[in-house]
């Protein structure tokens, strides 16, 4: 781990800090590729086995405008679609990081309920709206004015968040309903996956531990799932080979969406929340891809979130954000190559053309997805702790980080199982997804610590606290 002037390069003019922060050495470096097809197919597709929010984000829209089933699967087809070609936008004109990009679920959180009271043709115009606002806000690049916000142990404590956050999906998913068989194939999933990371590591030049994820997936959850006949393969017989997505299939800007200043603002609340979000992405995935955090990163990324959410809109799909699940996959595997992100954006496309190959990822067990986003949070947490640790050791620094990992994981779970769903409802959308967001949460409670916490000890930035618990 690189964490001192003294043995790294300078940084460029624009990092956005003045140390390079390098918690994992990847095996293959942003601009760089395997040597052979069939290795880069391996490890393209292996990303984008761990995005299952395309399949379960559509189903909370189309569930509020009740779509039929036929509705559902073609809406779902949409967002695979849109989700790869807003992942081409992002690593080829955008931030250029190895970021998958897909359905945002904090904007999906603002858009059920406006679908639902105002009906799709609000929502679209709201969502597309929020999108060329999103363009403008990378385009303009005030973004620039965050740097001095963001510090490492900013970057730190939201990372270790956003694993927590994701966490809960991945017990979630490991848990299902609670039979026995489901914390089976977790096991089975996660022991794979450490017996091709630890044992498997020099065969094949290490082939078998960067596609372990990949493989285990497969070997547990359609080989075993098959022999204990859990695998749903009738949901796989009864998709279409080959259904091409629509243009405006719900309209368009001009004719047949509707523009209402309250969904825009709502939506907008969204947006918000979306791209603080990404802002902890891109540090994360910086991190851990040997990359300095550039300003340019954020201001490109954003304008790149916005072009890919408006595309999106057009052709049916949720608008799409990065996705955190892709950044533990880099950390796993150390495969941190664009170029294979690019892959997997094809991939997506085709799942989006060829409904059967996504279906198969339905058809398993969901709690071998869920044993290995337990993995795959684990090494995002892990990169989080690791930034945290380069951080300057201050007393500041230490109030942060308890401070918001307390503040991130606790409001959100005293405001729905506590003050409840009636409570929540009747708050403005952008205190409602404060009061449930980890992860917004998290980058409001740190960034705004930072600042009063500075206020008070100037002389801490940088420089090691000698009164510092790490010290005595």
């Amino acid at each position: 781990m690189n964490s001192s002037p003294s043995d790294t390069p300078s940084p460029p003019q624009d990092a956005v800090w003045e140390t390079t922060y390098q918690v994992t050495t990847p095996h293959y470096k942003i601009d760089e590729r395997p040597a052979s097809v069939w290795e880069s197919l391996l490890y393209g597709w292996q990303h984008t086995l761990v995005d299952i929010s395309p399949f379960i984000l559509p189903l909370a829209i189309a569930g509020a405008v009740q779509m039929t089933l036929s509705e559902k699967a073609q809406f779902i087809n949409y967002c695979l679609f849109a989700m790869g070609i807003a992942t081409l936008i992002q690593t080829t004109i955008g931030n250029r990081l190895p970021i998958i990009q897909g359905p945002s679920a904090t904007l999906t959180g603002t858009m059920t309920p406006i679908a639902a009271q105002m009906g799709l043709p609000a929502m679209w115009g709201a969502v597309f709206t929020g999108a060329l606002m999103e363009m403008l806000v990378g385009a303009s690049r005030v973004l620039v004015i965050l740097k001095k916000f963001f510090p490492p142990a900013v970057a730190g404590v939201v990372i270790v968040c956003i694993g927590l956050s994701l966490g809960q999906l991945a017990i979630k998913l490991t848990i299902g309903d609670g039979h026995p068989i489901n914390f089976v194939y977790a096991a089975l999933v996660i022991l794979s996956i450490f017996l091709l990371q630890l044992r498997f590591s020099h065969i094949m030049g290490g082939i078998l531990a960067r596609g372990s994820i990949f493989l285990s997936i497969w070997i547990i959850g359609l080989g075993v799932g098959s022999i204990l006949q859990d695998v749903k393969w009738e949901i796989v017989a009864s998709k279409p080979w080959i259904a091409f997505p629509g243009f405006f299939p719900y309209g368009n800007p001009i004719e047949g969406w509707e523009y209402h200043f309250a969904a825009i603002l709502a939506v907008m609340a969204g947006y918000l929340g979306s791209m603080v979000e990404s802002l902890g992405d891109y540090a994360a995935t910086c991190a851990v891809s040997g990359e300095v955090y550039q300003v340019k990163h954020m201001n490109r990324g954003i304008f790149a979130e916005g072009l890919g959410s408006a595309v999106a809109a057009l052709f049916g799909g949720i608008p799409c954000t990065s996705y955190t699940q892709n950044i533990g996959i880099i950390a796993t595997t150390r495969v941190a190559s664009r170029f294979i992100v690019q892959i997997a954006a094809i991939i997506l496309i085709l799942y989006g053309i060829c409904p059967k190959f996504g279906a198969l990822l339905v058809a398993m067990p969901s709690a071998v997805l869920g044993g290995v986003f337990i993995i795959v949070c684990g090494m995002i947490i892990i990169s989080g702790l690791r930034l945290l640790q380069s951080a300057p050791s201050t007393t500041a620094n230490f109030f942060l980080t308890g401070v918001t990992l307390v503040i991130a994981t606790g409001v959100p779970i005293y405001s729905r199982f506590t003050l409840g769903k009636e409570w929540l409802e009747n708050l403005p959308a952008f205190l409602r997804l404060l009061s449930t967001n980890t992860v917004v949460l998290a980058v409001f409670s740190s960034i705004s610590l930072n600042i009063i916490l500075n206020f008070f000890q100037p002389t801490s930035r940088g420089k090691e606290d000698k009164n510092s618990p790490a010290n005595n």
